[in-house]
């Protein structure tokens, strides 16, 4: 698998969730202990700046999505866009 797919079906997947929520990165920063601008780099340029597993884990805790839930979508959308 292409790593760097598989980073931007990660974030894809973190903003996409933000936004059926209707959570601000803002707000998702405050409650899940992520600083702002970390946040907003992961989701902007996943590519450069990828979110660790503790993020995954702190973000999963504010959406209704579990860290395992995630993780198995962001191989599907990866594994769907290296077709």
């Amino acid at each position: 698998m292409d790593i760097t797919k598989y980073v931007k079906a990660v974030a894809r997947i973190v903003n996409d969730e933000l936004a059926c929520e209707n959570i601000a990165v803002a707000n998702a920063a405050q409650k899940s202990g992520i600083p702002r601008t970390t946040l907003m780099r992961r989701l902007e340029h996943p590519d450069l700046y990828p979110f660790t597993i503790a993020e995954l884990a702190q973000i999963s805790d504010v959406l209704t999505i579990n860290l395992s839930a995630i993780i198995q979508r962001a191989e599907a959308l990866a594994s769907k866009e290296g077709e």
